[in-house]
């Protein structure tokens, strides 16, 4: 390429992207006023007692198994499995 079509290619790039600028800020202008931000309030960091809350009876199962229990599988005491 010689350098008067690289000037050329420059000229056109500025152009379309003044264009561009003019239609974007036409099409997408920022809304006018103020804007409310909603305040969220603190967590709580106590956790209520759901086993004995009779709020939480309703949503949770009293007799659905518990994940955080040990489960053990069969009668073996080995302490270390994969020694």
């Amino acid at each position: 390429m010689k350098q008067k079509d690289i000037a050329l290619i420059v000229f056109f790039a500025v152009i379309a992207a003044a264009i561009s600028f003019v239609v974007a800020g036409a099409i997408f202008k920022p809304p006018s006023g103020s804007t409310k931000v909603p305040v969220v309030s603190a967590i709580d960091p106590n956790f209520p007692d759901v086993k004995n809350d009779s709020k939480y009876s309703a949503i949770f199962n009293s007799q659905a198994l518990d994940p955080t229990q040990p489960v053990q599988i069969g009668n073996q005491n080995n302490t270390v499995p994969f020694r």
